[in-house]
């Protein structure tokens, strides 16, 4: 697509809802924070169009290990940092939210958050939207069908059953955030805030000698999903895709008496002492949350599309929720508040747990 192709597709886009935003000046130097890998693939040839279409010029900046390590980064700094946008994900934008560094976002300004699910975004106490949901990733329950054998898995109170000692592959709590806890409180009626339910279902599972394997990592989640030996498994959607991609899976999505758990990436627009570079960011990141630009950031990363009008990957149709599924089987919890808990969590997982694991 060239610069004419391009100002002519927004042109025709731009009373829409979605449209992107062109009332204000343009031609303003924007930092972006993003990841590298396929992230920075899949970016830098939108930003490439966006600049020769409007003048903006967009420098991209990597994260350097994990998302979280940019708030460590930025703290000493503020308020005299470049960057402008940052990629990141719901327990970094807790941070940064606390941190009082974000602008808060509004569809009058950037149109395309409309067609966004309300629950994706990160609100502020008075209630504002202050993030820029891009993609939707979670982490679910599965079993290769290729490994069990008679009933299928429909609740994770099966995982019980004498057939599956030895056979789950879990994370620690300081994995995934704390999730598997959360999985398993739920399941007997609780929640992140009401976390024993689930040490009491957890301390069952390893005192019947049912965890195979404690992972800490995607690929040791990976290689032990491939071996053999193991055949259920709670992970994050990445380790998911790579061992569908060579074995016979199934995740658990709609589970009638458990939950999918979501988490979210998009952008972080900084608070800044520019007006026009702060609404240039705005256009950006609005021009990353319509339809088309959505389906097209998603789609290689195997991510699914926040933009209710976008399309997800085939791949990841049974891990993509419509709007209407979302309050059925999905559930995003409190992140900042877990990440409270997960010391207090590992420590009594090694007292506890551990030794249950090893005698079993």
């Amino acid at each position: 697509m060239d610069r004419r192709q391009l100002l002519a597709a927004m042109a025709a886009t731009a009373g829409s809802s979605a449209g992107p935003v062109f009332a204000q000046p343009r031609g303003e130097q924007l930092l972006v924070v993003m990841w590298g890998a396929q992230w920075i693939e899949v970016c830098r040839p939108i930003g490439e169009e966006w600049m020769r279409a409007t003048g903006d010029r967009i420098q991209w900046e990597l994260h350097a290990g994990g998302a979280m390590a940019v708030v460590g980064r930025l703290r000493p700094l503020w308020p005299r940092i470049q960057q402008n946008l940052i990629a990141a994900w719901d327990p970094v934008f807790d941070a940064m939210m606390e941190a009082g560094w974000m602008e808060p976002v509004d569809p009058a300004e950037m149109p395309a958050l409309r067609e966004i699910p309300d629950i994706f975004f990160k609100k502020n106490a008075q209630g504002q939207r202050m993030t820029v949901p891009l993609s939707t990733a979670g982490a679910f329950w599965g079993y290769r069908t290729d490994l069990v054998s008679g009933t299928p898995i429909e609740s994770i109170e099966q995982l019980l059953e004498p057939r599956f000692r030895g056979k789950l592959c879990v994370p620690v709590p300081v994995n995934l955030s704390g999730l598997l806890m959360v999985s398993l409180a739920i399941q007997r009626g609780g929640n992140e805030r009401n976390i024993e339910p689930g040490w009491q279902f957890l301390t069952e599972l390893a005192r019947r000698g049912n965890i195979g394997r404690v992972v800490a990592n995607n690929s040791e989640m990976i290689s032990a999903m491939s071996a053999g030996d193991l055949s259920v498994a709670f992970w994050n959607t990445g380790g998911w895709q790579a061992v569908r991609n060579r074995f016979p899976c199934r995740l658990l999505t709609r589970l009638t008496d458990n939950k999918g758990f979501l988490f979210n990436e998009g952008f972080a627009v900084m608070r800044g002492d520019n007006p026009a570079r702060i609404a240039a960011a705005k256009r950006f990141a609005n021009h990353f949350a319509t339809a088309p630009i959505n389906t097209r950031y998603n789609m290689p990363l195997g991510s699914g599309p926040t933009n209710v009008n976008s399309q997800a990957a085939e791949s990841i149709r049974d891990i993509f929720y419509t709007p209407e599924e979302l309050p059925r089987f999905a559930y995003i919890p409190d992140y900042s508040f877990m990440a409270s808990q997960v010391d207090a969590w590992t420590r009594r997982w090694e007292q506890e747990i551990t030794p249950l694991i090893r005698r079993a």
